[in-house]
């Protein structure tokens, strides 16, 4: 076995021939599996946003459905362990802005789920969850300046980091289940 850390992976090599190449976790990992979610998560509120902007209630709940399924693993990762650790570099009232920019998000999920059938918002609740919505797609894009704290982490904490966010999206819970279970 021949080992390239610098290039993050291993080469397998019997009779000279390379037989099979494996990825090692590297610092990137979770950037980028952070990143990958935030883009699910940020698309997902725009299109919530854009449904309730036309007046389609309808599309908004289905879309609202489907982002609860979506979020749910990164939402549990930032509140059980990557909020928790940016506390010791943000500090308390940052992250707990963050927590409450979650709920927000979560109020217009939880307001189309609970949404009749064939029922549609009064104007009102419709502005008022567009406004939730596009608050929420605010802290997602505002997110991205937390790439660069999260390098700031060791690369232990950063790699069991990684794993959990790996088992939460085996696990894949919903958001509005993962909210209840912490209420």
């Amino acid at each position: 076995m021949i080992a390239f850390p610098e290039h993050n992976y291993t080469v397998v090599n019997v009779d000279d021939e390379v037989c099979s190449m494996t990825n090692a976790w590297g610092p990137s990992d979770l950037a980028d599996a952070f990143k990958e979610d935030h883009a699910v998560l940020g698309r997902g509120l725009h299109e919530v946003s854009e449904h309730l902007r036309a007046g389609d209630d309808r599309a908004a709940k289905a879309r609202g459905e489907r982002l609860d399924r979506e979020a749910g693993a990164h939402i549990a990762f930032e509140e059980q362990f990557f909020y928790p650790a940016l506390r010791r570099m943000l500090g308390d009232a940052e992250v707990d802005d963050l927590y409450g920019e979650h709920r927000e998000g979560l109020s217009v999920i939880k307001a189309l789920a609970e949404l009749p059938e064939g029922a549609e918002l009064s104007e009102t609740d419709r502005q008022t969850l567009l406004h939730a919505s596009e608050s929420t797609e605010v802290h997602v894009a505002e997110c991205g300046e937390l790439f660069g704290v999260m390098g700031r982490i060791p690369l232990e904490e950063q790699k069991a980091l990684h794993r959990e966010l790996v088992a939460l999206r085996e696990r894949a819970p919903r958001w509005t289940e993962f909210a209840a279970a912490r209420e």
